[in-house]
């Protein structure tokens, strides 16, 4: 009877563990699921052949989220992976405006080159108009020179003195039409100088815009003396501070918004966070383009972090 008494103690036994670990389990496959699935999602776009290598930055903030979201606990799991959704939809935007930034780059460049050659087809166009009326004023000059001769051979003779006459205000317009289109050529010239200068410049400026973009995101920082001590009341002369905020994000429409708080506990950190948006809120900020985060430090910080947008 022993043996079998034993048997049985055992089988229920192993039973209890299994029940045991039943929830565990099932929680840390669903944290496994969750990984795999935003860990292929930066896989696809780090794979992209057109966003792949843009908005290094914010890729790195994205795998950083990941490999925390990999060493989180239970209870901040699920937190951990709104965090790295949104890392990876910040990443995803800030290449796709790169590459649209790129794009209306190129066209500028373009419409540059069309202009260019425009005004290189204008300039031709009046340095030809320019030596045919040359050649015509050389033809009249010369017929007026022969008129003046006949003319001085002829002084009595009043109709060969009017033909003379003639020839001279023949010269004159001539020579008026002449300086007009000298004007005219001068000018195209200038405008041809001035946009082989914006090809070259644009050229530049493309270069220049792709090492600028990864710098799109601003910080400020705000003193922790905003709140009351160990509250989530904002303190007297609070509103300087966040008019001051108001300013700094409203630097950019477009950008998206987030406020990293810490406390001395994360029931304070998220108050305090939650009492900032509002107040950001109410002063005009759209709530779409804000989130929050919170966490624990021994010394209390506020940071208004700007993501996107022109820098």
């Amino acid at each position: 009877m022993k043996p079998l008494h034993r048997v049985v103690h055992g089988c229920a036994a192993i039973a209890l563990a299994f029940c045991m670990l039943g929830p565990d389990h099932a929680s840390a496959r669903s944290g496994n699921d969750d990984y795999q699935r935003l860990s292929d999602q930066i896989d696809r776009l780090a794979a992209d052949p057109v966003l792949g290598l843009r908005a290094p930055a914010q890729m790195d903030r994205a795998r950083a989220a990941l490999e925390h979201l990999k060493n989180a606990g239970r209870n901040e799991r699920e937190e951990q992976v709104y965090l790295t959704e949104r890392r990876i939809a910040v990443a995803r935007a800030s290449a796709e405006a790169e590459s649209l930034e790129d794009q209306h780059n190129d066209l500028q460049h373009e419409n540059d080159r069309m202009q260019l050659a425009l005004a290189r087809r204008d300039a031709a166009q009046a340095r030809a108009e320019l030596e045919r009326q040359r050649l015509q004023s050389q033809i009249r000059i010369e017929e007026a020179e022969r008129a003046r001769r006949d003319a001085e051979a002829a002084r009595a003779e009043g109709e060969q003195a009017t033909q003379a006459a003639d020839a001279a205000r023949a010269e004159a317009d001539q020579a008026k039409r002449m300086a007009d289109a000298q004007a005219k050529a001068t000018a195209l010239a200038k405008k041809e100088a001035a946009l082989e200068a914006a090809v070259a410049g644009g050229a530049a400026a493309a270069s220049v815009s792709k090492g600028s973009a990864a710098s799109a995101t601003r910080t400020l920082a705000l003193p922790d003396s905003v709140f009351l001590d160990g509250k989530s009341s904002f303190a007297i002369g609070a509103s300087k501070q966040i008019t001051k905020a108001v300013a700094f994000v409203n630097t950019d429409a477009s950008s998206r918004i987030r406020i990293d708080m810490s406390a001395a506990n994360r029931t304070l950190a998220q108050q305090r966070a939650k009492a900032m948006r509002e107040a950001l809120v109410a002063a005009g900020i759209d709530a779409n383009r804000i989130t929050t985060t919170a966490s624990v430090a021994k010394r209390g910080r506020v940071e208004i972090v700007v993501q996107g947008g022109k820098s």
